[in-house]
C-alpha cells in the first residue's frame, strides 16, 4: 500500500494540482474550460497538471465530443485512506 502512496503524494505535492483536487472534490465534475476559468493558466500548464494528477490516480477523465470532463477519484483516494475533502 505505502508503494501505491507514492505517485499519489508526488503528485499533490505540487500547490497548483492540489488547489485542482480541492476545487474538484468541492464541486464535483467539471469541463476543462470551467476549470481553465478558475485556474488562469495556459492550456499547456493547466494539461500537464491534469496528465499527473490522472496518471495517478487522483482524477478521472470523461470526454464527451472536444470536451473533456474531470472528477476527483474518491474511491481510489479512500481506498488509500485519504479523505478528498479534507486534503
Amino acid at each position: 500500500m505505502s508503494q501505491a502512496l507514492v505517485p499519489v503524494f508526488k503528485a499533490l505535492a505540487d500547490a497548483t494540482r492540489l488547489d485542482i483536487v480541492r476545487w474538484l472534490s468541492r464541486h464535483g465534475e467539471l469541463s476543462c474550460a470551467r476549470l481553465s476559468r478558475r485556474f488562469p493558466l495556459s492550456q499547456p500548464t493547466l494539461s500537464h497538471h491534469f496528465r499527473k494528477l490522472l496518471a495517478a490516480g487522483v482524477l478521472t477523465e470523461r470526454k464527451q465530443g472536444v470536451h473533456h470532463f474531470y472528477r476527483v477519484n474518491t474511491r481510489a483516494l479512500r481506498a488509500l485512506g485519504l479523505n478528498p475533502l479534507r486534503l
